[in-house]
């Protein structure tokens, strides 16, 4: 967008400027859950920590990141509930991440209420979820499509990912960071839904094909 400042003489200059809302899309608001000391079967325990590959494309892109650890429903509903009372801090984020287990359009957390489906999660939510880009880190959080393009309505989202299946960690991870770099750098984030246009989605077909990613 074009605006005109006024210099000294009088006279107007005309300036590009970027707006701090297109900067700040692509900061980055992770939420992890707990992956090692869990009460999931064995198969499903084992180290795993997001926050260096976000502190590596914070280094790189000079992008701002913020990390918290999540293990319960009521951790989710705090943070939540903070961002929505604080927007100047909400402003500054344009990517919502959100890695832990996960079950059919639910998320799996710890404690005896710990499943959140995407219904409970929209409603939980308020605004929290409006005008941000919301990747899923989870095993078949996306597995039903209905389910995802109906969180997407009622919270305003715009766009969501994530996997339809039960996904390796490592092979996950990887395609994580290639996500998030591609959401980082592209002006046109919403090209990830078109397989035909967008070179994420031809550069990492494979994996991306393994894991069922999908984009609503």
């Amino acid at each position: 967008m074009t605006r005109y400042f006024s210099c000294q003489n009088g006279n107007k200059i005309k300036k590009i400027v970027i707006f701090a809302k297109k900067r700040n899309m692509k900061n980055i608001l992770c939420f992890e859950g707990e992956w090692l000391f869990n009460d999931d079967k064995k198969k499903n325990r084992f180290s795993l920590n997001t926050e260096p590959v976000l502190r590596m494309l914070q280094e790189y892109y000079k992008c701002e990141t913020t990390y918290r650890h999540i293990l319960s429903k009521e951790d989710l509903q705090h943070y939540i509930n903070f961002f929505n009372s604080h927007k100047r801090e909400w402003n500054k984020i344009g990517i919502i991440y959100i890695a832990c287990h996960g079950w059919f359009h639910s998320l799996s957390l710890e404690g005896e209420d710990g499943n959140v489906d995407l219904k409970e999660l929209a409603d939980m939510a308020g605004d929290f979820f409006r005008d941000k880009v919301v990747h899923f880190s989870c095993c078949k959080t996306l597995a039903n499509t209905q389910e995802v393009e109906q969180f997407k309505n009622i919270t305003g989202a715009r766009l969501v990912c994530g996997y339809k299946k039960s996904v390796d960690a490592m092979k996950s991870a990887i395609a994580d960071v290639a996500l998030l770099n591609e959401l980082i750098t592209s002006n046109k984030p919403g090209n990830i839904k078109n397989e035909e246009v967008s070179t994420f989605r031809k550069t990492y077909k494979s994996l991306l094909d393994d894991l069922r990613f999908d984009v609503v």
